[in-house]
């Protein structure tokens, strides 16, 4: 690791000499020549299109014509120990039905518009990002797609490259926001009067104040004041606008992303030709988001948490602190990594977990197993079923139950889809969690809850959600199934209210947002009830404020899974959208989870349903720790 550090702190040094004789270029801004600019001496390579077949050191390199027109490029193979700097392009593909054609080696080859957008950034301005005769690792075109064997092994070199190369992310160009965007409702309210900048200024703005945060400026002031309103003027709102505007970039979704900024030590981000170091986006991002919480609204919030996390990992692993993913098993390592990232975007599903092989080595400093590396002639499903089964044998961690979907099929119950894997807590062990030999059977200890008074099954978050404009028929019958089969019964058998009920269960659902206006969550609820549906009056329009836009969003983005009345009272939310809940299912909790679980019985087996969440009642407040389990009746449960 510290060989890498070094060559990369050098390759960092020769781009510092080239950029301090260069200003970053403008709009209207020409980059002067550097008069000491002499090209690079290099021995003739070459086409390596049409390809090659690489060897086992080998890399394709592209590099950018300089000119205008078509975008023409070069493709070279050379190995990889020979290449003294090049740039490894971190971008997402977009759109694979909206092609543009540039020429390479001369010959017409067709990439996503997303890719020939950052081509052609990247060629207006080549000194920005150094010299012309400079390479790009894309792997759109550095990987033969067709070609499914060279794919896998390139998949598993992925840390090489990335790791050797300075890591450049493309978000896209500069978009001006979305005219009534749910975040432009937001900051509406607060909105200053002073006159408004485009979107290309906001992002130059913040790039520039990001990159020079703690050493020309500083956010905070000597009482622990955040200061960014003052330090941004009139920009502030625009600012904000523009962060939104780039957390909602699909970059920030992707699985490959993540492997692609953790494994390179000085990032670049590139929105148009604004540019700024990730690390130091993210630092400005933490402070902008203690001003604003609905930001971690925003899709890519959770890969900035993610980040931050990831960076505590390898800087754990730097200092051999005790937490250091050296010190724990591959298993352990993946585990972690999975529970931080959450969910990911992926072309294909077999790279929900591909996509993370590359930072697991790594941080973990071991070599994966062959039945683990990457095969793309597998199907995903039993790739998912391998790894599941790996997983559970080693740590035995039950958050691998916890998805949000499964749309799995010719695989057992318990094994996790991973194209819908949710964030976690820490990693837990459990011992007594055993896969059998033949990985069909998953087996558990726990204990019985019983069965469910009542259940109600889940729905379609679009076809119940309200907007400015109407509430839907849909969500007044939710609504009443709802009140009638669940929310009625629960607070009479706990001898309490339907609006304490109803509040009790809203608990902890906006966190993130200043909601408190004069109306409870259950009044809310009451006027939705109390409503005939349909198309909203302009008055009902005009009343309906930020406060209670964000309040009937979250009534609806609950009432979406199926949910569970148990005799006591207690009201369980079926974390799974998509569970298939049946009479005679029943309630368990099986040992290492901190929730309960539904599953069905089959002769001597159990299907394993979902995970619940007990949003009212004796259970929401339940520890399932050793005192809960002291007299407990524990069971054996082989979930199928």
């Amino acid at each position: 690791m510290l060989d890498s550090l070094t060559r990369h702190l050098k390759s960092k040094y020769r781009k510092s000499l080239l950029w301090s004789k260069r200003p970053v270029a403008g709009q209207h801004e020409e980059v002067e020549e550097d008069e000491d600019y002499e090209p690079l001496e290099e021995p003739y390579r070459p086409p390596a299109y049409p390809y090659l077949e690489l060897g086992e050191t080998d890399v394709r390199l592209l590099r950018i014509v300089p000119g205008k027109g078509n975008i023409e490029c070069l493709l070279h193979q050379i190995p990889l120990t020979e290449v003294k700097f090049f740039y490894a392009l971190s971008y997402v593909w977009g759109d694979v039905t909206e092609k543009k054609t540039i020429m390479l080696e001369g010959q017409p080859f067709q990439i996503t518009q997303n890719l020939y957008e950052a081509l052609h950034q990247f060629r207006e301005r080549p000194y920005d990002l150094g010299y012309p005769e400079d390479y790009f690792w894309i792997d759109a075109i550095c990987i033969n797609q067709e070609d499914i064997e060279e794919r896998s092994r390139q998949v598993s070199r992925m840390i090489d490259i990335y790791h050797a190369g300075h890591v450049v992310i493309w978000l896209g160009p500069v978009k001006e926001p979305i005219p009534d965007s749910i975040y432009k409702r937001v900051l509406r309210r607060a909105r200053s009067s002073g006159p408004q900048i485009s979107a290309d200024e906001a992002i130059d703005i913040l790039f520039k104040k990001a990159n020079s945060m703690w050493t020309e400026w500083e956010p905070i002031d000597d009482d622990d004041n955040i200061v960014l309103k003052a330090e941004f003027g009139d920009a502030y709102d625009a600012i904000i606008e523009a962060t939104v505007d780039i957390l909602q970039r699909p970059w920030f979704e992707r699985v490959w992303t993540i492997q692609e900024a953790c494994l390179n030590t000085y990032p670049n981000i590139y929105v148009g030709r604004h540019s700024v170091y990730l690390e130091n986006f993210i630092k400005l991002f933490k402070i902008l988001a203690m001003e604003h919480k609905f930001l971690y609204l925003c899709s890519g919030s959770a890969r900035m948490v993610a980040f931050d996390k990831i960076d505590r990992l390898h800087r754990s692993a730097l200092f051999d602190w005790d937490d250091s993913p050296k010190k724990l098993d591959m298993a352990e390592v993946l585990a972690t990594l999975l529970r931080v990232t959450g969910k990911k975007s992926s072309s294909d599903p077999k790279d929900q977990l591909y996509g993370l092989l590359g930072l697991l080595r790594h941080l973990n400093e071991g070599e994966i197993p062959e039945e683990f590396a990457p095969d793309y002639r597998l199907l995903y499903e039993d790739v998912y079923w391998n790894y599941a089964a790996f997983l559970f044998q080693s740590i035995g961690d039950l958050k691998l139950l916890d998805c949000t979907r499964n749309e799995l099929r010719r695989v057992p119950s318990w094994v996790p889809d991973f194209r819908y894997f949710s964030l976690g807590p820490e990693l837990r062990r459990e011992s007594s969690v055993q896969v059998s030999p033949d990985k069909r059977d998953l087996h558990l200890r726990g204990c019985m809850l019983g069965t469910f008074r009542d259940a109600i099954a889940g729905c379609d978050l679009q076809d119940i959600m309200p907007s400015d404009k109407k509430i839907p028929i849909k969500l007044l019958r939710r609504l009443e199934e709802f009140e009638e089969r669940i929310l009625k019964p629960s607070a009479a058998a706990r001898e309490t209210t339907i609006e304490e009920t109803f509040d009790d269960m809203m608990k902890n659902t906006t966190k993130i947002l200043s909601v408190d206006g004069k109306a409870s969550f259950y009044q809310i609820y009451r006027r939705l009830r109390e409503s005939p549906g349909g198309r909203r009056s302009r008055s009902a329009q005009k009343r309906r404020t930020t406060g209670v836009r964000w309040k009937e969003e979250a009534i609806a983005g609950q009432l979406v899974t199926p949910f569970l009345l148990l005799d006591d009272g207690t009201i369980l939310r079926v974390i799974r959208e998509d569970a298939d809940v049946r009479p005679g299912d029943l309630v368990c909790v099986f040992k290492g989870a901190w929730v309960p679980s539904l599953v069905r019985s089959s002769g001597e087996n159990y299907t394993f349903l979902g995970r619940c969440d007990a949003k009212v009642g004796p259970l929401k407040q339940q520890n399932f720790d050793d005192d809960f389990w002291a007299d407990k009746e524990i069971q054996d449960f082989r979930l199928v």
